[in-house]
């Protein structure tokens, strides 16, 4: 196997304060300071297959927290020349409206979720208890779809869904938060998305703020460092601007916006 091609494509950004992301930040007695949060997705790929972890979400469509657009995913997907209906597969690292937004795009793509993850969205959707959730009952009406048309797959453990893809479910920002282990053309990476935010958050092991379970968050950066030792993987965090300095831009007109991590 010689390896995916894999993609970072930044959609969408803000500047944010270490205090105001890292749980309980004052307590460390460092000094603040900002971080760019990048918003991301992934694209992995090669001669037969065009695979996505998460999808990114409409900017425009409501204010969550000040992101600013960066470029659409539709218009990022023409730009890397990849159409919506060839994608096989689209590994959800969890449900929150940055990461699952436009799974309705992928019409023909298996969709691959943590199992913890589906019964902790769906139950709050059913009791009709997603106000003030990091979740939308639209966003979510793409997942069930999915499962309607048996195309969603649940994962309770490290499973290798791909070959050269592997997810580890590790729960803490959500229940079924998923790591991805991707075989890169130069090694393994290990993309990280929510279960650590920031450069930070993978050195010192440092919750973010938003989670759901505060132990299983700090025993899932400790896996990312483990994974790390045991297979020479790249940690690749999911919202940390400074990705784009350690890795190069992808040639070409996304060169704005996409990053080749491998």
């Amino acid at each position: 196997m010689t390896g995916f091609e894999v993609l970072q494509v930044r959609y969408g950004e803000r500047v944010t304060q270490k205090s105001v992301v890292l749980h309980d930040y004052a307590s460390y007695g460092q000094p603040d300071g900002d971080l760019q949060m990048d918003y991301n997705f992934w694209v992995l790929r090669d001669a037969s297959t065009t695979i996505l972890l998460d999808t990114g979400y409409d900017i425009s469509e409501r204010d969550w927290l000040g992101e600013q657009p960066v470029i659409s995913t539709p218009d990022a997907l023409r730009l890397l020349d990849i159409d919506p209906a060839a994608v096989s597969m689209v590994v959800t690292s969890h449900f929150h409206y940055d990461h699952i937004g436009h799974l309705g795009l992928f019409p023909n793509a298996q969709v691959v979720a943590g199992a913890a993850e589906y019964e902790y969205w769906h139950g709050k959707w059913r009791d009709g208890k997603l106000a003030g959730e990091f979740a939308t009952a639209e966003h979510l009406d793409a997942v069930w779809k999915a499962e309607e048309r048996g195309r969603l797959r649940l994962v309770e453990r490290a499973t290798e869904v791909h070959p050269g893809v592997t997810v580890h479910p590790v729960g803490g920002h959500c229940p079924g938060e998923l790591v991805a282990v991707v075989q890169g053309r130069s090694g393994p990476l290990i993309l990280a998305s929510d279960a650590a935010h920031f450069y930070e958050q993978i050195e010192h092991e440092w919750p973010f703020f938003a989670f759901t379970d505060l132990d299983e968050m700090r025993r899932a950066l400790s896996f990312l460092n483990r994974l790390a030792a045991e297979t020479g993987g790249t940690i690749v965090p999911g919202h940390d601007g400074r990705t784009r300095e350690r890795f190069p831009a992808l040639d070409g007109p996304a060169s704005q916006v996409t990053t080749v991590l491998g």
